[in-house]
């Protein structure tokens, strides 16, 4: 492997972020990815991940609560009037009839 760990630590901001991203990676290759890459390892899908990296074909960025966009957020109120469903359905089911002897013989 020509690639080194330095020179693979330039591309993500620290060694947990790397090996999440090249763990990633390789199991979307073993799920059957096809590589990025003209040199990859058909029997090794994490050295085919490093070797992506390493050629940049992948970039790995993490995101940050500011990066995403904030999302609004109804809240529905529940009136004491009004029964939930689930206790709308429970009260207008009827429960089951055990088969007869009759009915079982057909």
């Amino acid at each position: 492997m020509d690639e080194t760990i330095d020179s693979l630590l330039t591309k993500a901001k620290n060694r947990f972020l790397l090996s999440n991203a090249v763990a990633g990676r390789a199991k979307q290759i073993h799920e059957g990815s096809l590589p990025y890459i003209d040199n990859f390892d058909p029997t090794n899908p994490i050295v085919t991940a490093i070797r992506e990296i390493a050629s940049d074909k992948i970039k790995i960025k993490m995101l940050t609560p500011d990066s995403k966009k904030a999302k609004e957020v109804k809240v529905l109120e529940v009136s004491a009037e009004r029964p939930s469903a689930l206790s709308r359905l429970a009260k207008n089911s009827k429960p089951a009839k055990a088969p007869t002897k009759k009915e079982k013989k057909k």
